[in-house]
């Protein structure tokens, strides 16, 4: 049997600019988007049933056809003439509905993935096309850089970030609908269209570019994401932001004894879940 794992990274918004509605219900943005090592791990064999078949350790995420593993697998074995089949085991790390998108790039993942198994052959073009249909995130997870995502997210611009940070992830445990988060924004909330830099070189562009504007209507839905900046920027970060639709926060540290020291203070609260991660720098 032919098998492999894969894992699926995290990501933060470092900003996320939402500049209008589009007719379709999506939304116009520009996102600065961070892969982050925080990882799903995803077991994929190939058989010979003619089927995806899914096991997920997570309840929340479910394990049916609609879960975006499951569509992303299924999208790719539509172009096998040879009838195999796909046995897929979806391990979570990465919270469900938290901002941090991990089920898009559980999606994107495993279309390469299933694509290489398979030995399709199957394009850069071809697998982010199936990436747009999926998701409006599913694209930039596809590559392994920092980027510029503007249209809905498909339209991904490389950036290179030169100073050295970590980010500590806080999560309440408390899932927030990325879809209910949108509906609450107002067009009073949107941005005007800014500046995409290629290069970001100093802590200060850094910390000036940290931006969300979902966090307002976010904080309507979910409030005890005020504490938690509140908390981290008692904990000594140096930039503090929601992540996506959130309920994650993370604070941003360009020391890591200062990360770790905010670490244990909050961990040992035991109130929510807290991860210390650096941001991937691949290609």
């Amino acid at each position: 049997m032919i098998a492999q794992r894969v894992f699926a990274p995290a990501k933060v918004n470092l900003c996320l600019h939402v500049l209008a509605r589009r007719g379709d219900g999506y939304h116009r943005v520009q996102m600065l988007m961070q892969q982050v090592a925080l990882y799903d791990e995803i077991d994929i064999a190939v058989t010979d049933s003619g089927r995806v078949d899914l096991m997920c350790s997570c309840a929340e995420a479910g394990a049916g056809a609609d879960n975006l593993v499951a569509r992303a697998a299924q999208v790719v074995l539509n172009r096998d003439s040879a009838g195999r089949g796909l046995a897929i085991t979806l391990n979570k790390n990465i919270p469900v509905a938290a901002g941090l998108g991990g089920g898009s790039s559980d999606a994107a993942v495993t279309l390469q993935a299933v694509n290489n198994l398979l030995q399709l052959g199957l394009e850069y073009e071809d697998l982010h096309a199936e990436a747009v249909r999926l998701g409006a995130d599913v694209p930039f997870f596809l590559q392994r850089c920092a980027a510029w995502a503007c249209g809905i997210g498909e339209k991904l611009s490389p950036v290179v970030i030169r100073p050295e940070f970590y980010l500590l992830l806080v999560n309440p445990g408390q899932a927030v609908s990325t879809a209910a988060v949108y509906g609450a924004l107002q067009p009073s909330m949107y941005s005007e269209r800014v500046e995409l830099p290629g290069c970001i070189d100093s802590r200060d562009m850094l910390l000036e570019l940290l931006h969300n504007d979902l966090e307002a209507p976010a904080l309507a839905l979910c409030p005890v994401i005020a504490d938690i900046k509140n908390l981290l920027r008692s904990s000594g970060a140096d930039g503090v932001l929601m992540s996506g639709s959130g309920a994650t926060v993370f604070g941003l540290f360009f020391s890591r004894s200062a990360a770790q020291n905010a670490l244990t203070t909050i961990s040992e609260s035991g109130v929510h879940w807290v991860r210390l991660v650096k941001p991937l720098r691949g290609s």
